[in-house]
């Protein structure tokens, strides 16, 4: 993954639709401790959050259509 490729982050589970949480990232870099993401368009500390490599893929055109951006 490159740096501002956009990715699917799943994690957690969401009991309503009895399935893991989805949500868009835009990828940022491979830290010690996971792959750090970012909300869209920011590149902030603050707005990153830190992922291992099972819990990401590289979004798909339908993931783009059917998925939120995460925040």
């Amino acid at each position: 993954m490159e740096r501002g490729d956009t990715v699917v982050a799943t994690y957690g589970y969401n009991d309503i639709l009895e399935k893991p949480f989805q949500f868009l990232y835009d990828y940022g870099y491979r830290s010690q401790g996971g792959h750090v993401v970012y909300t869209h368009g920011e590149s902030s500390m603050q707005d990153a959050h830190v992922f291992k490599e099972e819990q990401l893929r590289y979004a798909t055109d339908e993931d783009k259509r059917e998925l939120y951006w995460g925040h």
